[in-house]
């Protein structure tokens, strides 16, 4: 099987790619960042998802019966300084994916990858299902939830199969230390190897947000082209919350050092709900998957990878 990831040299792109070479696929990419790149099990093209052209030039060429389109600007507080490099690079580059897919007369399946950030604001604690209402509020929740409606049009417009999925938080080793997780961790490790003064810099320690690890992540989104259903939204997490400070306090026990720990207030964020949980009942009922890895294993196999690096 020919299978195309989108954004295949970030995080979430290097397991997912991992996941099918072992299966024995053959696996596509595009990347934004680096050169052609093409091994016995890979190819990888540099192709801009701006640009219509390029990706309707890849598509005839792989012939992929699957596409994960990971491809986008993914960190929120990125999109608030770069706001129309944001909506082009997740809604329009979604459109030009999607057309270039449609004018190859191509019936690939197609996963868009959208975001739980598409709900906005929510009442605290309540369980959050595909039903809420959409109520954005950063450049990135917002063009992630304009890709995901333009997804859901094409599906029934041009009876395209396009499964859209919502996950919520997802962390793992190899994670920028721009995500929470990855940035404790390095600090411990930084720390412990004599790299800077034993002070860990924190955001807001009380909010609770719903994590997986990207390894189960994946897995789910291999389920959700095999077993969901074209046009349908279908949210992906653990359906648990774990506050912040649960999460330090996880990573420290693991730590060789003490530490003090300082807030740094640009790490704050205004628009910061304090309790997100997701429910994803409708995807379990779908495919069966359910998340195994537990999340104290995740955050030590995070803090072990930044240790290898100091």
């Amino acid at each position: 099987m020919h299978v195309l990831i989108t954004g295949i040299t970030g995080f979430v792109g290097h397991y997912l790619s991992e996941l099918f070479i072992k299966d024995g696929h053959e696996v596509f990419g595009t990347t934004f960042s680096s050169k052609d790149l093409i091994s016995e099990k890979l190819k990888i093209f540099k192709c801009d998802i701006r640009d219509a052209d390029n990706i309707k030039k890849i598509i005839p060429e792989i012939k992929p019966q699957q596409i994960y389109h990971l491809s986008a600007v993914s960190y929120p507080p990125d999109s608030l300084k770069n706001p129309r490099t944001t909506y082009d690079i997740n809604f329009y580059g979604t459109m030009n994916l999607l057309d270039a897919v449609r004018d190859s007369g191509l019936n690939s399946k197609i996963l868009f990858v959208g975001s739980a950030d598409e709900y906005g604001v929510i009442s605290e604690g309540t369980p959050v299902t595909e039903d809420f209402p959409l109520t954005p509020l950063s450049p990135y929740a917002v063009s992630k939830t304009a890709a995901d409606l333009l997804s859901y049009s094409y599906a029934k417009i041009h009876s395209m199969n396009i499964i859209r999925v919502r996950p919520f938080n997802h962390t793992g080793p190899y994670q920028k230390s721009i995500y929470v997780c990855s940035s404790f961790a390095k600090q411990i490790a930084e720390i412990e190897s004599g790299a800077r003064e034993p002070i860990v810099y924190t955001g807001n320690l009380d909010i609770q947000r719903d994590f997986t690890d990207v390894r189960d992540m994946v897995q789910a989104y291999r389920l959700a082209l095999e077993k969901c259903t074209s046009g349908e939204a279908y949210n992906i997490c653990s359906e648990r919350s774990y506050s912040i400070r649960w999460i330090l306090d996880t990573l420290l026990k693991s730590a060789k050092i003490s530490v003090e720990i300082k807030e740094d207030k640009t790490k704050l964020r205004s628009t910061d709900i304090t309790t997100i949980r997701g429910n994803c009942s409708k995807f379990k009922t779908a495919t069966g998957w359910k998340p195994v890895i537990q999340f104290d294993k995740t955050l030590n196999d995070i803090l072990n990878y930044w240790r290898k690096k100091y």
